[in-house]
């Protein structure tokens, strides 16, 4: 499991719920279908698309998390390091 494009903060909790869809799809939502428990299989989906919003929200690509890294580097040596915007010109 590649772990790479989440922040250091966000990685346990990413793994866990990657681990908990896998329990869900491979365990669960099975046994729901051959149960025909099909108000179950919709709850079961329900989890499945929560658990995925909750890790494409945290997802990131990998620049960033390296950019993030480097700022919590910067700012455990006492540097303060914020994002700033491009100012824009008006014509």
């Amino acid at each position: 499991m590649n772990l790479n494009h989440f922040l250091k903060t966000d990685r346990e909790k990413a793994e866990r719920l990657i681990k908990s869809l896998h329990f869900l799809v491979d365990e669960l939502l099975t046994d729901a279908i051959t149960d025909q428990d099909f108000e179950g299989c919709i709850e079961i989906a329900g989890s499945i698309v929560s658990n995925c919003e909750e890790l494409k929200r945290m997802h990131h690509p990998e620049q960033v998390v390296q950019l993030h890294e480097i700022a919590t580097q910067f700012l455990s040596k006492g540097l303060n390091v914020s994002t700033i915007k491009r100012p824009t010109y008006e014509s």
